[in-house]
């Protein structure tokens, strides 16, 4: 039975055992003394990555937010601009005559409009 672990040490069987074996024991001694970094780098991981609302969505959707304001504040503008001309229509029956005419091409019954074009 000797000679078959030796031969087996000889040509790496063992070895291998006793590489990976040495590797892990090296591993887990680094993990153990540095435990802080590694418990801080896996909740990093954990908020930024992995996480269903990490910081990765997080800043998609602040994005998203900012986009949606400015259209909020440009709808707005038009809506008040539409506003001030009706404003204007309701209390002006020369300027709602005037847009009908120029806009429109409206004309009274009696009247034969003809229009330029540059």
């Amino acid at each position: 039975m000797d000679n078959v672990n030796e031969n087996l040490y000889l040509c790496g069987g063992l070895q291998t055992d006793a590489n990976n074996m040495s590797k892990i024991k090296e591993t887990w001694l680094w993990v153990k003394q540095h435990k802080y970094a590694v418990t801080i780098i896996g909740f990093v991981l954990l908020v930024c990555v992995i996480d269903p609302h990490n910081m990765i969505k997080r800043m998609e959707h602040r994005r998203q937010i900012r986009e949606l304001k400015k259209e909020i504040e440009h709808y707005t503008d038009i809506l008040n601009q539409s506003e001030r001309g009706l404003q204007v229509l309701a209390n002006d029956s020369n300027n709602l005559e005037r847009i009908a005419r120029e806009r429109y091409g409206m004309h009274l019954p009696d009247e034969d409009v003809y229009i330029i074009k540059e």
